[in-house]
């Protein structure tokens, strides 16, 4: 019993001491603050394609487009396989792909001089 009374009686006398002693501040990090992850928009605001498909007879021709810059034209003539022209360098001058080339790298205009 005398050790329930001295155990409650300690603790009673602890309580006041924490209840004083200041929180700790918290310490600067050293680490960058990680800024939030944009938000996705409903509206697609980004540029698309634009199509334009000419048919003549049997033979189908599609243009695309970008920013008003023709980069690709898809020919799909009566007889024979499509086939594809395009602007690979962006200065207007069109090849037509080699079909036996599967694999196709991504290529991006990174700076005009």
């Amino acid at each position: 019993m005398r050790r329930l009374l001295f155990a409650a009686l300690l603790v009673s006398a602890a309580i006041p001491a924490l209840a004083t002693t200041p929180a700790p501040s918290p310490t600067p990090s050293t680490k960058a603050e990680v800024p939030p992850p944009p938000t996705i928009s409903d509206d697609n605001t980004g540029p698309e394609p634009e199509v334009r498909i000419i048919q003549k007879g049997k033979e189908k021709i599609e243009e695309y487009r970008m920013n008003g810059h023709l980069y690709m034209v898809k020919v799909t003539p009566a007889v024979g396989p499509a086939y594809y022209l395009i602007d690979e360098e962006g200065n207007g001058q069109l090849k037509q792909v080699n079909p036996n080339r599967r694999i196709i790298t991504p290529q991006w205009v990174l700076k005009r001089f």
